[in-house]
């Protein structure tokens, strides 16, 4: 059993996120994001006994306290990297400083692959409930004004209500509207915008 689990994310240039969480073996969740996330700033809460089930089964079939890094030692300068940590119950501590710029080298145990070291990453920020802080899913939204043929806008949100926040605080107050949800923003945006405005 895992006393606390640290994950960070650093990035030299680029759009990379910046934030450090950590998860303590009680479900709390600690978050600060700093840089190209979606949750600027700190934030708490509380996950589930079954996700932390989830993220001790996660460090027991990576086999995270025996991993090795093998680098091949052809580092991209500048690259980001992903630091995690864990506290054992015993008190034993494991940390492994992942340069994403960095490639596989040697290895013996297939287990403990570069490749498969990410893979570890990304399901620690799913299990935990980290993956829509650091980039939250947006949804584009057409608003249509029924008795103000000249007003619409196309809006890029998490939710409807969210989308209504960013229309003009003249109309705002109208409740005809037809809305139209289009689908998912493929874009590389991480906070809701305007897409298009049309109040002439």
């Amino acid at each position: 059993m895992f006393k606390e689990i640290s994950i960070s994310r650093t990035s030299c240039i680029g759009n990379s996120p910046i934030y450090q969480s950590t998860i303590q073996s009680d479900g709390r969740v600690f978050w600060n994001g700093e840089k190209n996330v979606s949750f600027l700033g700190e934030h708490k809460f509380t996950i589930s006994s079954p996700r932390l089930k989830k993220l001790e089964d996660l460090l027991l079939s990576f086999d995270y306290k025996n991993f090795t890094y093998h680098s091949s030692r052809e580092i991209i300068p500048d690259s980001p990297t992903c630091v995690t940590r864990v506290v054992f119950k015993h008190g034993e501590t494991k940390t492994v400083v992942h340069d994403l710029g960095d490639v596989d080298g040697m290895i013996e145990n297939k287990k403990h692959t570069l490749k498969k070291l990410e893979r570890f990453e990304r399901d620690l920020e799913r299990i935990a409930g980290l993956k829509t802080l650091i980039k939250q899913p947006l949804y584009l939204y057409h608003f249509k004004n029924k008795h103000m043929e000249n007003v619409e806008y196309v809006l890029s949100s998490p939710s409807q209500e969210e989308a209504f926040k960013l229309i003009d605080a003249t109309y705002v107050q109208c409740k005809n509207w037809e809305i139209e949800k289009l689908g998912r923003d493929s874009t590389h945006h991480l906070h809701p915008y305007i897409v298009m405005q049309k109040d002439d």
